[in-house]
């Protein structure tokens, strides 16, 4: 009997130390910075996400080759209707998403890579405990990585048929939205 329970035991404690799947919040702002080796731009951005609503807002400079470029990105996805604000000239261009929502998330299929940590264990204080995951879904292959404590997106990135390569890490992630506006498109885009 007492071989049984420890044997119970040391189960128990070696399954409580393999990472499970986490889920991420629902709604939040981070900064980001964005990677599309296809049309050689990058893009450091202001992002909020609403995951309840279906909906995104990114306000952007990017960056391709010597060009800077400040623009705001509303995705109303429920609507399916984008819009992107030139920062600069406050133009606005109207368009269709043809996309569903995609939801920064580890997918119910994902396959967990491994557990690293970002920075340096050695020093104390100087890292975060991070999940790799990974798989395929309807849209094409994702790989990304979330924190171990909170389920707080790291990293994303993706392969679809219809956009390429994508790359997306993500810093400074508050809870909430700090400012319900951001999914409101200006007058003139109306």
């Amino acid at each position: 009997m007492k071989v049984f329970l420890l044997i119970s035991i040391c189960f128990a404690v070696v399954s409580a130390q393999v990472p499970h799947r986490c889920v991420s919040p629902i709604a939040w702002d981070a900064r980001i910075f964005l990677v599309d080796p296809s049309r050689r731009m990058e893009s450091f951005a202001r992002f909020s996400y609403d995951a309840h609503n279906e909906r995104m807002s990114i306000r952007e400079v990017v960056i391709e080759g010597h060009s800077r470029e400040f623009f705001e990105d509303i995705f109303l996805y429920r609507e399916k209707m984008g819009f992107r604000i030139n920062a600069r000239t406050r133009h606005c261009t109207k368009f269709t998403l043809l996309e569903p929502f995609r939801r920064i998330e580890v997918p119910g299929n994902a396959t967990l890579y491994g557990a690293a940590y970002v920075g340096s264990s050695s020093v104390l204080g100087a890292s975060v405990e991070v999940n790799a995951w990974g798989g395929e879904t309807e849209r094409g292959r994702y790989a990304g990585s979330w924190t171990s404590n909170g389920c707080v997106p790291v990293t994303d990135s993706y392969v679809s048929t219809r956009y390429g390569y994508m790359h997306w890490s993500f810093f400074d992630v508050t809870l909430g939205i700090s400012d319900p506006n951001v999914f409101v498109p200006p007058t003139q885009c109306t």
